[in-house]
């Protein structure tokens, strides 16, 4: 259970009305478990579960063999509530699935994403320490390494970051293998606004307003340097004109 010191904690609570997530790490052993052990084992037996809530077409357990109708027939058994929703259409009138937002993401479309989602897509993470070239090149930037699974287009980002101490940076972000030096493991790169402090082993959240561009190699620094200048330039169009979000928007960024 995630206290309420947690970011996930904090954003469950204000900005959904939870007491709390249950979080299982998806390991090899869970994922070999079937939906009948998951339900008779976690659902029943650890978390003693009243209800559950789920989509028409959803699936769990060992080669997605549960489905609605598995719940239903547990649920008989075990006696739980059970609530089966129909699908959600987004305002882009694009069905509402995971798959949906991942494919969104994996295009860049952050509008997209975001509309899906009902709130901006932000990611969470430590950062870290770099090769220091956006210092050089006068672009500092907040280092941070994503899920080796992470499927977010590969490019330049308007984003904006939120401190340990619950401060807010305006800022670019860029999302890949740097082809212009090293082309190395994709890592995100946020160069905050107006700020020259030292963030490493900070966590921060990085929300994500919108596409900018494809990552793209340059035929020299200078170049590079002109298309950041640019990519500052339109961020801060972006971001002016970005607003609070809803309320889901300004629970991440600004939790009780």
């Amino acid at each position: 259970m995630l206290g309420r010191d947690t970011v996930s904690g904090e954003w469950a609570d204000t900005a959904v009305g939870l007491d709390g997530l249950v979080v299982i790490p998806f390991d090899r052993t869970f994922s070999t478990m079937t939906a009948d052990a998951f339900v008779e084992e976690i659902l029943v037996g650890r978390l003693q579960i009243e209800g559950v809530v789920v989509g028409r077409d959803f699936h769990f357990g060992k080669g997605r063999g549960g489905s609605a109708a598995t719940l239903a027939t547990h649920s008989r058994n075990f006696g739980f509530s059970l609530h089966v929703v129909d699908p959600v259409v987004g305002d882009s009138g694009e069905t509402v699935s995971s798959s949906s937002i991942r494919d969104a993401l994996a295009a860049g479309d952050i509008a997209m994403a975001n509309d899906l989602l009902g709130h901006r897509w932000f990611v969470v993470g430590e950062v870290v320490g770099g090769e220091r070239r956006g210092r050089e090149l006068g672009f500092p930037t907040a280092n941070i390494s994503l899920s080796a699974d992470c499927r977010l287009r590969h490019g330049i980002y308007a984003v904006t970051m939120r401190r340990a101490d619950r401060s807010l940076l305006d800022g670019v972000a860029s999302y890949g293998r740097r082809p212009t030096f090293d082309n190395g493991p994709p890592l995100l790169e946020v160069f905050a606004f107006d700020f020259s402090g030292d963030l490493y082993g900070e966590q921060v959240i990085v929300v994500f307003h919108d596409w900018i561009r494809a990552e793209a190699k340059f035929p020299s620094v200078d170049a590079l340097v002109a298309a950041m200048q640019q990519d500052v330039a339109a961020a801060g169009a972006i971001l002016a004109g970005a607003g609070p979000g809803n309320a889901l928007d300004a629970a991440v960024l600004r939790p009780i």
